[in-house]
């Protein structure tokens, strides 16, 4: 019979690295976000009816 203990005892330990990292980088590329200068946005007026 197969080690389920250890089986389970590999997928958790797996699992809880995996979330982990992903925690990581979440803070990461918030401290990016939160650092970034504010980009230039250019608005332009609606097209009119006529323009194509």
């Amino acid at each position: 019979m197969e080690d389920y203990h250890e089986m389970y005892m590999t997928l958790f330990v797996a699992t809880s690295k995996a979330i982990e990292d992903l925690q990581k980088a979440q803070l990461m590329t918030e401290e990016m976000f939160a650092k970034a200068e504010e980009p230039i946005i250019h608005l332009f007026p609606p097209k009119q009816d006529n323009e194509e």
